[in-house]
């Protein structure tokens, strides 16, 4: 018979805050963090959405990666964040 695995602590709110504000020093991905401190990326993202705990993004400056000299009716700009996300626009 397959040993059940060891069931993670239920935390409070308390709890949470204080998670929070350690993963917000940490400078960790939330799945790193969350693999480091054996919590359940599930649980970490609820909690983070309950308590409202999203840490305002920081500035990230804006840099042209092609400079055109010649007008276009049409234009694009791709956004690269920290975390690896990439956002594209066009008009």
């Amino acid at each position: 018979m397959p040993e059940k695995s060891a069931r993670r602590p239920r935390r409070d709110k308390k709890q949470w805050t204080e998670i929070f504000k350690r993963f917000d020093s940490s400078g960790l991905s939330t799945r790193d963090f969350c693999r480091q401190e054996d919590l359940a990326l599930s649980s970490f993202r609820r909690w983070r959405r309950r308590l409202g705990s999203i840490a305002p993004a920081e500035f990230v400056e804006l840099v042209p990666t092609v400079q055109s000299s010649a007008v276009s009716s049409s234009w694009s700009l791709d956004v690269s964040l920290p975390n690896g996300v990439c956002l594209r626009f066009q008009g």
